[in-house]
C-alpha cells in the first residue's frame, strides 16, 4: 500500500506522514517495516525512486525529442547539470550527451 501510493503521488510533495496515513499505519510502524523488509528508511527509498523514475523519464524524452538535454533536464527539475550528468551516468551507464547522439 505505500509503495503504490508513493508511485501514485510522485509528481506530489511526498512525506513520511502522507505515505503512512495512506499505509494506515504511525509513521513509526511504516518506517520499521521499510527498514526491515528493504533495508533504508521510507525517505531514503522515495528519494532514491523518485530520482531513478525521474532519470529514466528524462532518458526518455532526450531520446524522443530534438530538445537540448538540458532544457529537457530542467523540464524535469534538474538545478545542477554537472551533478545529473553524473546521476545519469551511473544509471545509464553514458552521459546525456551520448544519448542525445543517438536520437
Amino acid at each position: 500500500m505505500a509503495l503504490a501510493s508513493i508511485e501514485a503521488n510522485l509528481s506530489e510533495r511526498i512525506s513520511l506522514g502522507g505515505i503512512a496515513s495512506a499505509a494506515g499505519c504511525s509513521p513509526r510502524a511504516l518506517t520499521s517495516a521499510f527498514r526491515g523488509r528493504l533495508g533504508i528508511s521510507p525517505m531514503s527509498y522515495v528519494r532514491s525512486y523518485f530520482r531513478n523514475r525521474r532519470l529514466d523519464r528524462i532518458r526518455e524524452d532526450i531520446l524522443a525529442s530534438t530538445d537540448p538535454v538540458g532544457t529537457i533536464a530542467y523540464r524535469w527539475g534538474v538545478s545542477h547539470l554537472g551533478r545529473f550528468a553524473g546521476e545519469y551516468r551511473a544509471r545509464s551507464a553514458e552521459l546525456p550527451s551520448d544519448t542525445a547522439t543517438r536520437r
